[in-house]
Order: C-alpha cells, then structure tokens, then sequence
C-alpha cells in the first residue's frame, strides 16, 4: 500500500508542477503583450480590417428601390 500511496503523491507532484509551469508561462505572454502594447493594438485593428475582405457583407439589392433613378 506504501508503493501505491508514493506513486499518487509523485503524480500529484508531477501535475501541480505541470500546472505550475502552464501559469508561469501565461504570465510571461501577459507581461509581453502589456510591454508593447502598440503591437497588441496593431494585430487587433490588422485583424478588423482583414475579415470583411475575406467575408463580404451581404448588401440588399435595389430592385424596387422608391428613390433610384
């Protein structure tokens, strides 16, 4: 039983450690994005302007339109 108690505690270990890293790393890329924020306001309107050319907007037609000429 001894055995089996050490190996939950070592896979217990293993993933707070795994978690760990994962937070470490998350903060690192938020301390990033916040030390240029030029970019991450750059790649945000880069990406506004970018999806209506790869969508077009659906226009209605003008067919018995009161004010055409």
């Amino acid at each position: 039983m001894n055995a089996f108690a050490a190996l939950l505690v070592a896979d217990h270990i293993d993933n707070l450690l795994a978690e760990s890293a994962a937070n470490r790393e998350a903060k690192l890329a938020r301390r990033a994005d916040r030390a240029n924020p030029l970019a991450s306001v750059l790649m945000t309107v880069r990406s506004l302007l970018s999806t209506p050319a790869d969508k077009p907007m659906p226009l209605p037609k003008l067919a018995d339109y009161p004010y055409r000429s």
